[in-house]
């Protein structure tokens, strides 16, 4: 028997194109962030990979784990943008205003309310592996603020907790955003706030 057989149920790959878990895992991020965990459903997945739902079964149990699985590969791809935005040859101040101009500019929906809606849908393991990835995200600006301090940019203060408050008042901002307030202007004004409540 030839080794090359798909496994039952297998959704066909062609060659040179994204897998079927990827096109999956892609689309799924995508309409979860836009619309939130309770209005998406999986036929719907399907339908904008142009494949069966059966297909999506092959790779996940359920809504509740393809719903992890999206939202933390959401999480690692802001993590690899973030420590990308930060690593650019500017000051400290002007990397922050970057970042922060870069999250708004991408619109989407609320996180927080995203994960109320689908957290009685997810296990303590779900919600914690979720909450890892976005961990990652806190780290890395949290280091970058520490570095600030480091080199006397910024006061001396909890780093991680400077990153979270940042993170909050950025998905506020995201409010902002849809009532029409520019994003390059809207992200100058938060991290200026920041910046006099940091400054030496």
């Amino acid at each position: 028997m030839s080794s090359n057989l798909r496994s039952p149920g297998r959704p066909k790959r062609k060659n040179q194109e994204p897998s079927v878990q990827e096109t999956v895992l892609i689309k799924a991020s995508m309409l979860f962030m836009e619309l939130g965990y309770e209005a998406v459903s999986l036929q719907q997945i399907a339908k904008a990979c142009g494949i069966t739902k059966a297909s999506i079964y092959y790779y996940y149990k359920g809504k509740p784990e393809l719903f992890t699985a999206a939202l933390t590969a959401v999480m690692h791809r802001v993590s690899q943008r973030t420590a990308a935005l930060l690593d650019q040859e500017m000051s400290l101040r002007e990397r922050l205003i970057l970042l922060a101009e870069t999250k708004l500019s991408r619109h989407h929906a609320d996180f927080e309310t995203i994960m109320r809606e689908a957290r009685s849908s997810l296990s303590p393991e779900q919600l914690n592996e979720i909450h890892r990835a976005e961990d990652g995200i806190h780290d890395i600006l949290a280091e970058h603020l520490r570095r600030g301090m480091e080199s006397k940019e910024i006061r001396d203060m909890d780093p991680l907790l400077a990153a979270h408050a940042i993170s909050s008042v950025l998905m506020v901002g995201n409010r902002e955003i849809a009532k029409g307030t520019p994003a390059p202007q809207l992200a100058r004004d938060i991290i200026d706030m920041f910046w006099l409540g940091l400054q030496r």
